[in-house]
């Protein structure tokens, strides 16, 4: 399996790029993104690549970080979508605008992507959402803003006249029965139902 592809780039256009390396040329198809990060012909460039083998062809797709490559395999493992719909899909949004789309749950982000549309936004969101939101990066953000949310109902709860403790105890327990992310004024409103 190839990993990466490091040479000269002989030929670029918005979907597909060129590399040649060792007297090989190696055409590429890249996401709209990879095409305009990667520099301008005669650069060298590095590419991480996915290698698809199919019965008629073998096909090599260019990504200029590992982190679309990533997204790629992670777009190519839902049922239904290919490659060719995996690249449209990184050509319309960036990788941190579909991260944001899946946790967000916004299907309509992928309504302005050619052959996608909201049905496929809902499935990709559907499928995707907890393989997400387990990044590293989302895990360790979600728990940070979940811990602000909390210091800060319980800070308003006891301005309320709360002992600190008792707000503690109500709002570990209304968020976690939510078993969904809460805003702070949605916890004080449900804590002074309960109180």
């Amino acid at each position: 399996m190839i990993y990466y592809i490091q040479g000269k780039l002989i030929f670029k256009s918005p979907a597909r790029v060129v590399v040649e390396n060792s007297g090989i040329a190696y055409i590429l198809n890249v996401s709209l993104e990879t095409a305009q990060s990667i520099g301008e012909e005669g650069d060298n460039v590095r590419l991480f690549a996915v290698q698809q083998i199919r019965e008629e062809e073998i096909s090599l797709f260019g990504f200029a970080t590992e982190k679309e490559r990533e997204t790629f395999l992670m777009l190519l493992a839902v049922p239904g979508i290919g490659p060719k719909v995996a690249l449209r899909i990184l050509s319309g949004l960036s990788t941190q605008e579909l991260y944001q789309a899946i946790l967000s749950e916004d299907a309509s982000a992928f309504t302005g992507i050619p052959g996608v549309g909201k049905k496929t936004g809902e499935r990709l969101i559907v499928e995707l959402k907890q393989k997400v939101e387990k990044m590293p990066v989302f895990a360790e953000k979600t728990a940070e803003e979940e811990r602000e949310v909390f210091a800060s109902a319980v800070e308003a709860l006891t301005v309320l006249g709360y002992k600190r403790r008792d707000a503690s105890v109500t709002v570990g327990r209304i968020m976690k029965e939510a078993g969904k992310k809460m805003s702070i004024e949605e916890i004080i409103r449900e804590a002074l139902k309960k109180g």
